[in-house]
């Protein structure tokens, strides 16, 4: 049996492209660890780059106004946490990205990013690097 070099899956059906990424390039054996993925990369600093930014508006509108920076706060930690599990390749991390790209979707306000994130994350090479043994 020959495995996709790309995401793992093993290549029953014999067809000459991965059916579950598209990969081309099939090898006897299963890849020991997929590589993560740059656009996992590019949304994680982002993501991390944009938590930074509502923390420092939090920490400055606490304040002045309470403990309405304090919820700024909140809303700034947790995409933190979120972004540091979606670097270490955990699957919780990938999940809750997802979760945060439909509210992002639903508040109007981050529709494109929401899209970007959840487009991305489904892709079958992403969710293969994200669910790959630890």
């Amino acid at each position: 049996m020959k495995y996709c070099q790309t995401c793992g899956a093993p290549n029953d059906a014999g067809v000459a492209y991965c059916q579950q990424c598209g990969g081309l390039s099939f090898g006897p054996a299963a890849p020991t660890k997929i590589a993560r993925p740059t656009g996992v990369t590019i949304i994680g600093i982002l993501q991390i780059i944009g938590s930074l930014i509502i923390l420092a508006i939090g920490a400055f509108a606490a304040t002045f106004l309470g403990p309405l920076g304090l919820i700024a706060i909140v809303f700034a930690v947790l995409p933190l946490i979120f972004a540091i599990g979606v670097f270490t390749g955990h699957n919780w991390a990938r999940i809750l990205m997802l979760i945060g790209a439909v509210l992002d979707i639903l508040s109007i306000v981050g529709i494109v990013w929401g899209v970007i994130v959840l487009w991305y994350f489904t892709r079958p090479r992403v969710v293969a690097y994200f669910k790959q043994p630890k």
